[in-house]
């Protein structure tokens, strides 16, 4: 029995792994100039530089029905099931584009699920069924047990640093914005059950560093830590910052997956947001 992997362009996996190991994959798009522009057809570093200094914040969306449905069947002719896991269904309404191409594909072969994951949370889910799939040890329907859990053994951790280029977007009115650059203050968001939710705030850069690097890192259970993610949204300073840090707790850059966040997420955050991923087993 074959079994192959969908997912879209929000894993923060490089496409060249995800065409190196034959895993389909929709894009997400995101509009500018009245274009919709693919986000995999985007140059990342360019987007954020112009992204910093835009007088708008671009919108995006979903891949259509259309998108899944092309890669359902071209999957199709080579393997027996698909396993389509995707962006949280709270950021994004990739999912229901994920489904609907399946019911009109081949609803019985295409099993659509919720990751509650994005950015290397969602790539590093792509990358352990990859490795379940080719060790044959594991039936479809305990792949599908896994994928459907697998964000509980996930930690995404993030921090928005620009906190007028939220007034900007729209997310906090002009008194928040106002007060939170006059203070200091740092947001420490979460990814929880596949929605953002605040943790807590904190003064300074240092400060914020310091506690999103803590809080990403603490074990989960009795779990050791099998993989970590820092991305960053075109603010390299902060990125290094969070692997000085990660050094300095004895991390090793060669065990980190460092790179820009995938544009479409990067969108919402800002220029200057920066996060750690963490996988535990």
């Amino acid at each position: 029995m074959n079994i192959g992997i969908v997912t879209d362009n929000t894993c923060n996996l490089p496409i060249d792994f995800l065409e190196k190991n034959d895993v389909g994959y929709a894009s997400l798009y995101i509009l500018r100039n009245s274009n919709h522009i693919r986000a995999i057809d985007l140059c990342t570093t360019t987007f954020y530089e112009e992204l910093k200094v835009g007088s708008y914040v671009p919108l995006t969306s979903q891949p259509s029905v259309k998108d899944f449905e092309n890669v359902y069947r071209d999957m199709l002719k080579k393997y027996d099931y698909l396993i389509t896991i995707t962006i949280s269904e709270k950021l994004s309404g990739t999912l229901n584009s994920a489904k609907l191409a399946a019911s009109m594909v081949d609803e019985k072969r295409i099993f659509a699920i919720d990751s509650k994951l994005t950015s290397f949370g969602l790539g590093f889910l792509v990358m352990e069924l990859l490795e379940k799939i080719k060790s044959k040890k594991y039936t479809l329907e305990q792949l599908l047990e896994y994928a459907k859990h697998f964000y509980l053994t996930t930690k995404t951790i993030f921090s928005v640093t620009n906190i007028d280029y939220l007034y900007k977007g729209g997310r906090i009115g002009k008194a928040k914005a106002l007060m939170g650059s006059l203070l200091n203050m740092k947001p420490i968001l979460s990814l929880t059950e596949g929605e953002i939710i605040p943790v807590k705030n904190v003064r300074g850069n240092n400060k914020m560093i310091k506690e999103l690097t803590n809080i990403a890192i603490e074990r989960i259970d009795t779990m050791r830590l099998k993989r970590i993610a820092v991305i960053h949204t075109g603010n390299l300073k902060y990125g290094s910052l969070i692997l000085e840090e990660l050094r300095n707790r004895g991390i090793n850059d060669d065990d980190i997956f460092y790179s820009l966040l995938d544009p479409v997420i990067g969108t919402h955050l800002g220029p200057d947001a920066v996060g750690v991923i963490t996988q535990w087993e």
